[in-house]
């Protein structure tokens, strides 16, 4: 896509060779497209229009317009309609090219021919298309949003390995593109794709189409004329350079190259855009593309790991012959793993689903757990509108000015900004990595409406205030309704505080309603309607007092006047936060901190938060010796107050690696006077896991441990324990589920490219996987109720651990008991189980493979105390939420 002519730019400079003449129609004549809504212009070049459009299927869609009047000759028309025709059936074959979805044509007073294509993604926004602020996303735009610097060399790569071999696909059809540029590659689902598909021509015909800078002195129209363009390109990536320069240097390196490297990468573009011809000369796309897919694989890295391989299998060949067939073992598996663990992370680079082959069958000795996936990466891009805006990390760390990116993190990566811009309120943006795609964050900046000498305000919730006195004092006291929206956005909040409710109006303490007047403070502050310079109060209400400490408040708005302090802490690195918003990290020197009203947090992982408020003008120097606690650090392991072990598997989850024991129940039910659980009718001593207890009372279980963590300061306030989600569960089995709204559409829908037990796909399992129906099982069951020939030493539960865990570090998600999960069954709704709970995985009487496959899901009413159902806990740390 071509941006608007009027915007002067390096890659609009173009020599086209296309004959024009001025244009009759009315300015603004929109095109009629069968099936689609015509919404707006959003391109214009010297060759044609592109408008936004939107399908009956809601869909919206890109279509090209070329208009017969703006061609002197009408065989040049033609021949520009034959080329669409030409490449639209080869489009559909070939990765890295814009699919066309539809051709016409149009007669009328002013004919035109159109084609409909993909439409990219949005520059700002990824995927997400407002038809109102839509711009696409092209290469060019992405060098612009990275300030034309240098770009990192492992995306340049990645970009040049897939264009070069679109371009391979193009000519290999005996096609040429004729103007490959920046502007022309656009992003579709965070893949690029060639665009512009009416220039593609026959790679013998030689007309004079093209962009200057981009052409080759021999001229354009050739398979080597494309080759040259794209190694341009690529140079004003890797340089933030113009391709006029061609081939001056910058003194850095790009982020992510090595010397050595660096020196290689430039030799093949040197080999494709040298003007001179040579027997090294790159002069088709297949060469280029081959060069830089051996850069990215390192493929002479994979060789010289495979020959240290083979030099170890032979000196373990002189052994005996049982350790020589071992080593021949080792020698015929790793060839076939490394390269397999290499298509992996090109996979992800490329942004497929990773396809999980089958595990290896186990050997009857033991079960061999899956290898852990591969680290993949994604790309992350930070913009904001109006652009210059400061990025700031939540810690409170300058890091650059918007727009900011692309750059690569690790899938799965939880990251978080704060976007500062003078005249605007804060914003807070957050995301997870997507594997090999783009993350886009940000948006529009809310503009600064503070309040204003002598004009009405409205806070976040609604209230209105008027100016008093030198005040804007809210025209109304603070409603139930009011407080109930606090208490629904802060988690534990509801169980500190007293209140009452009189007529609609809030009665509370004075730490009620500080805790209330802080949280309205961060929203208004989001909501860009009060600054730092200005805060909210409460001040009691005559006549509503409802005992020495309950009473109805009215806000006030007020100027903050602040001071200048320094926060010290042994160890350093704690973050700090003002009234819930990042402030900065440890040691911080001459802060402005408002004197009143205030809420000062300092917090390092594995040591007590320290709250201060009520700053006094004397405490400029604030020495904090910070007391080890044990508590929670998300990304680590961590053993909690009972003793749990809990790994991380997501950014902000961590998960217990075993089942909730009956030593862990049992406390539970002295400190919180609940009745303990029904006894099994066999033996279990306090390391067994808990059975005979509901989803409920698992519920119950989780919400009183996290008070209680709370409250010791191990968790946070926005750290819950909980039963995991079904999702969860399969991710901790390492099973891929199909697509499905509920448990029981993904039952029904049973996936196929995951593991099939969570031991692999071999059935029987080796001895001692799991606790399963075995041969151990007690006198009374039936011999084809258990798995032939397999043994696990337990006729009931076991201790939980006593089996090797998987991948993750996880015991007896297979075997041992059931283990409930948060949610409904699901189905249609006249389905009987519809509403009923879920337990995962099977249990010590589970013999069929059906029961003990990791796509199990066993519907049970929430309130059933089963024998055979246990249940694990996750902990989650609940995100912010971007703006």
């Amino acid at each position: 896509m071509e941006p608007d002519s009027t915007a002067v730019t390096p890659s609009t400079r173009s020599r086209r060779g296309v004959p024009r003449r001025a244009s009759q129609r009315p300015e603004g004549t929109r095109p009629d497209v069968p099936d689609h809504e015509i919404l707006r212009k959003i391109g214009t070049g010297a060759y044609g229009e592109v408008w936004l459009a939107r399908s009956v299927t809601g869909a919206y869609r890109a279509v090209k317009v070329v208009w017969r009047e703006d061609f002197t000759d009408e065989q040049v028309f033609i021949r520009e309609f034959d080329g669409v025709l030409t490449y639209e059936p080869i489009a559909r074959g070939i990765p890295g090219l814009v699919h066309i979805l539809h051709i016409g044509q149009h007669g009328g007073e002013y004919p035109y021919y159109f084609y409909v294509m993909e439409l990219a993604d949005d520059a700002y926004t990824g995927a997400h298309t407002d038809p109102d602020s839509y711009v696409p996303r092209t290469l060019y735009s992405d060098m612009q949003q990275y300030g034309n610097r240098p770009m990192p060399l492992d995306y340049v790569l990645e970009v040049g390995c897939q264009l070069s071999r679109a371009l391979a696909g193009l000519h290999s059809q005996e096609l040429a593109h004729r103007d490959v540029k920046p502007t022309n590659v656009i992003f579709i689902n965070g893949r690029v794709k060639l665009a512009d598909a009416g220039l593609v021509a026959h790679s013998n015909q030689r007309s004079f189409v093209g962009t200057e800078g981009y052409i080759p002195p021999e001229g354009p129209g050739t398979p080597r004329a494309d080759v040259y363009a794209l190694a341009k390109v690529l140079y004003e990536m890797s340089t933030g350079m113009d391709r006029l320069n061609f081939p001056t240097l910058p003194v850095e390196l790009p982020e992510g190259a090595t010397h050595r490297r660096w020196i290689e990468f430039n030799k093949i573009i040197c080999a494709a855009a040298d003007p001179q011809v040579h027997h090294d000369t790159i002069v088709n796309a297949k060469q280029l593309a081959e060069k830089l897919e051996l850069l990215r694989d390192d493929a002479q890295l994979r060789r010289q790991r495979q020959r240290s391989w083979r030099k170890i299998g032979i000196r373990l060949g002189i052994f005996t012959l049982i350790a020589g067939m071992i080593a021949g073992t080792c020698m015929l598996l790793l060839p076939q793993d490394m390269p397999e663990r290499i298509h992996k992370a090109k996979d992800t680079l490329l942004g497929k689903e990773p396809v999980q082959p089958p595990p290896a069958p186990a050997a009857d000795s033991a079960p061999e757990p899956p290898p852990p996936p591969l680290p993949q990466t994604g790309q992350y891009f930070v913009g904001s509108v109006p652009a210059g805006a400061s990025v700031y990390t939540e810690d409170g760390v300058y890091l650059d000015e918007t727009p900011y990116g692309p750059l690569s993190a690790a899938t799965g990566k939880r990251i978080a900004f704060i976007l500062r811009k003078e005249g605007y309120a804060d914003s807070h943006v957050s995301g997870i990595i997507p594997p090999g795609g783009l993350l886009s964050l940000g948006g529009e900046l809310q503009p600064y409406r503070p309040p204003r000498t002598g004009e009405e305000w409205t806070d976040a919730q609604g209230t209105l205030y008027r100016p008093a006195g030198g005040v804007h004092e809210a025209t109304t006291l603070v409603t139930a309704g009011q407080f109930r929206e606090f208490l629904r956005a802060e988690p534990g909040a509801a169980e500190k505080f007293d209140c009452k409710e009189a007529d609609g109006l809030l009665l509370t303490s004075q730490e009620a309603i500080g805790a209330f007047t802080l949280w309205l403070t961060r929203q208004c502050e989001k909501a860009g309607t009060i600054g730092r310079d200005h805060s909210l109060i409460a001040r009691p209400a005559p006549g509503t007092a409802a005992g020495p400490d309950l009473c109805g408040y009215r806000l006030n708005t007020m100027l903050v006047q602040k001071t200048p302090v320094s926060i010290y802490t042994n160890p350093a690195g704690a973050s700090v936060t003002l009234n819930g918003m990042p402030l900065g990290i440890t040691p911080m020197q001459s802060v402005s901190l408002p004197l009143a009203p205030y809420y000062l947090e300092i917090r390092l992982p594995g040591y007590s938060t320290v709250r201060r408020s009520g700053l006094s003008p004397k405490d400029l120097v604030l020495n904090l010796h910070l007391q080890p606690n044990h508590s929670v650090n998300f990304g680590s392991t961590w053993i909690n107050s009972m003793g749990l072990k809990l790994l991380p598997i997501q950014p902000n989850l961590m998960v217990c690696v075993t089942e909730v024991r009956v030593a862990d129940y049992l406390r539970y039910c002295r400190e919180s006077h609940t009745p303990e659980p029904v006894p099994p009718a066999f033996e279990q001593n306090e390391h067994h896991p808990v059975v005979n207890v509901s989803r409920t009372e698992a519920e119950a279980f989780a919400a009183w441990l996290t008070q209680q963590e709370r409250s010791n300061g191990l968790i946070e306030e926005t750290d819950t324990y909980r039963l995991p989600t079904d999702e969860e569960w399969s991710i901790m089995v390492g099973c891929k589920d199909s697509n499905g709204q509920s448990p029981y559409e993904r039952q029904r829908v049973r996936a196929t490219n995951g593991a099939e037990y969570p031991w692999g796909r071999k059935w029987p399992p080796a001895r001692n996987t799991g606790n399963y129906a075995d041969s151990s099982a007690v006198p009374g069951v039936r011999a084809d109720h258990i798995i032939p020939n397999y043994h696990d030493d337990f006729a009931h539960t076991a201790p939980v651990g006593s089996f090797t865990p998987n991948a993750l570090g996880l015991h007896d998600l297979g075997g041992n008991v059931q283990e409930w999960i948060s949610g409904e069954y699901g189905g249609p709704s006249n389905f009987h189980f519809r509403t009923y709970g879920v337990t995962r995985g099977g249990d010590y009487t589970s013999f069929r493979p059906g029961q003990l496959s990791s796509h199990r899901r066993t519907p049970h009413p929430a309130d059933a105390q089963r024998p055979t159902i246990g249940f694990r806990l996750v902990l989650e740390r609940r995100l912010s939420t971007p703006d």
